[in-house]
């Protein structure tokens, strides 16, 4: 299929800041209901909600030639396009993601090159000012060995310890079983386990 990030969906990015209190307290399938009927600025609230997040979901698949910030847009006119297929007895947010990690394959079925990792992307929440220092360094640390991973074993971590998503929402994003998320994720944590082993010794 062939990218149609070039498209855009009505300057969305430039609008979000004009967002209503009223959109931004709705939940997601009422904002979806809005956009069906037409409301194309509830469209761009569910994107304010949820661009960061399908950000670090693509993150994974991006190359030089194919940005994080390309991925993302394109997830969202993915979804726009085939909203009206929207299941409203499941999670917006778990569809989304589903479709973002499709995307993400897809592109990788397409280019084979080494994940270029970028420190500034995902910045650490900011803290105490002693406590950050560290857990900062950590955190930058634990991040470098996740992108050393195949995305197959980072994708699942990213989704369960930095987003918080249940094994049933990974296995709905991922199309795959339950048990076979928990296997990817004990795999992920011992091949992290060891990679951060590995920079202890070098540093």
């Amino acid at each position: 299929m062939e990218y149609t990030s070039t498209v855009t969906i009505g300057g969305w990015r430039e609008k979000l800041g004009g967002l209503s209190v009223r959109r931004a307290a709705l939940e997601d399938n009422e904002l979806v209901e809005r956009t069906l009927a037409g409301d194309v600025r509830s469209y761009e609230e569910l994107v304010r909600r949820y661009e960061r997040l399908v950000g670090r979901v693509v993150y994974s698949y991006a190359r030089r030639e194919v940005s994080v910030e390309d991925l993302v847009q394109e997830t969202f006119l993915r979804a726009y396009d085939r909203l009206e297929t929207f299941n409203p007895d499941y999670r917006f947010k778990t569809w989304l993601l589903a479709i973002a990690n499709n995307l993400g394959v897809d592109t990788l079925r397409r280019r084979r090159e080494l994940v270029e990792f970028n420190p500034e992307t995902h910045a650490p929440i900011s803290r105490g000012p002693e406590a950050e220092a560290v857990a900062a360094d950590r955190s930058r640390g634990v991040r470098e060995a996740i992108a050393t991973l195949p995305e197959t074993y980072g994708v699942p971590l990213v989704l369960r310890y930095t987003e918080g998503l249940s094994y049933a929402e990974i296995a709905e994003v991922l199309s795959i079983t339950v048990p076979a998320v928990k296997s990817r994720l004990f795999r992920a944590r011992n091949m992290l386990a060891g990679r951060l082993e590995e920079a202890g010794e070098r540093g």
